[in-house]
């Protein structure tokens, strides 16, 4: 009813306990214990409904409202999870529950299904569950390693410069792309209070996404990257002159 694509979403939290994030949850008109669901449910209602989707708040039908934007649930392996149809419920759900939960609840991981599905495709609730089927989990470990080899031996900027570009270049040739269900690592104390690394790191997988719904399937993740930049720096320039 908010007019994203469906491409599921699911954020996982390190939190204090959960008695800590149901009392705030409980303070919160727009979250409701669901005890059916086993979740609680994040609705587009009271301090929600100033959040903007393609489709705002007063184009919903009053017949349909509220529209449950997300489920937060705490799994037994301990932690919590707010789980959503879209990377834009995703971001701004991040957003949300950043400035209400506070700094003691921190965002880990995220995982993604790399792909937009069409209404035929199935019932949402049987699409989410592709969110649990044949997922990569990228271990934070293996990329360091891969890194400190490659710029093993660099000490000037330039030579800094020159190895990231083959290394991209390599990447790029190589057409090497993101799984269908990637689970990744979040960088927390890098993160921003709005979120802006994990925004624009979704951001580029629903472009991505979206690209390959409409038949572009051999653009990859990496040439993204590299267009969006490309596109920055003429626009930086354009702006200079």
């Amino acid at each position: 009813m908010t007019q994203e694509p469906f491409q599921p979403v699911r954020l996982y939290y390190a939190i204090p306990d959960r008695a800590f994030v149901t009392a705030k949850l409980r303070g919160l008109k727009c979250t409701v214990e669901s005890p059916a669901e086993r979740c609680w449910q994040w609705l587009f209602h009271a301090e929600a409904a100033s959040l903007r989707f393609a489709a705002g708040y007063d184009e919903v039908p009053k017949e349909k409202r509220p529209i449950v934007l997300g489920r937060l649930r705490f799994p037994k392996s301990g932690g919590m999870t707010l789980q959503t149809n879209s990377i834009l419920r995703a971001i701004e759900g991040a957003r949300f529950f950043g400035a209400r939960l506070g700094p003691e609840v921190v965002a880990l991981r995220c995982r993604v299904v790399n792909r937009c599905f069409a209404a035929d495709e199935g019932d949402s609730d049987e699409l989410l569950k592709t969110l649990d089927q044949n997922v990569t989990v990228i271990d934070p470990r293996v990329a360091e390693a891969a890194f400190k080899r490659k710029f093993e031996g660099v000490r000037t900027r330039q030579d800094a410069e020159r190895v990231a570009a083959e290394s991209l270049e390599q990447t790029i040739k190589s057409k090497e792309d993101v799984p269908m269900v990637e689970d990744f690592p979040l960088a927390p104390e890098e993160e921003t209070p709005d979120f802006q690394h994990l925004a624009t790191g979704l951001q580029l997988r629903l472009v991505r996404a979206v690209e390959h719904w409409r038949g572009n399937t051999e653009l990859t993740l990496a040439a993204i990257i590299i267009r969006a930049v490309e596109e920055g720096a003429r626009t930086a320039a354009t702006a200079k002159g």
